[in-house]
């Protein structure tokens, strides 16, 4: 007697193939997501934390309307190497924040595409179709 119990259909192997592709393709999404970021910033312990910091410095250096450089560390600590005076500085590292913005709210918004496309994906190849590089967009 056969026993049909451990037998596995053929939608079965195909839900089997269709998750591990968008397992493979969500693998493959981030590491180019995360290549892509990487190539756009410092990859330094803390770094992030450096550079928020300075961004809410020159914000508050912009608006003070008598500032004092000594209330201002980092400003202190990099004047004369970027820029030759503060208020210059101050303005380039808003620049830089905004350029970040710009970047990384394109490559969230082709990450978060990629995911609900994948989401989507009912075959093999629709999931193959979809764009997982954003250096191929």
């Amino acid at each position: 007697m056969i026993d049909w119990s451990k037998t596995i259909t053929a939608d079965a192997r195909a839900a089997t193939a269709l998750a591990a592709a968008k397992a493979e393709a969500r693998v493959t999404l981030a590491a180019a997501v995360t290549a892509a970021r990487a190539a756009l910033i410092t990859d330094l312990p803390g770094q992030s934390m450096i550079y928020l910091a300075k961004e809410a410095e020159a914000r508050a250096w912009i608006a003070d309307p008598e500032p004092d450089l000594a209330a201002y560390p980092l400003l202190s600590a990099e004047l004369g190497i970027t820029a030759p005076d503060a208020a210059s500085l101050a303005q380039i590292w808003l620049n830089l924040a905004t350029l970040w913005r710009s970047a990384a709210a394109d490559l969230e918004a082709f990450r978060l595409a990629a995911c609900a496309a994948l989401d989507a994906a009912t075959s093999v190849a629709e999931v193959e179709a979809v764009q997982v590089d954003p250096g191929k967009a």
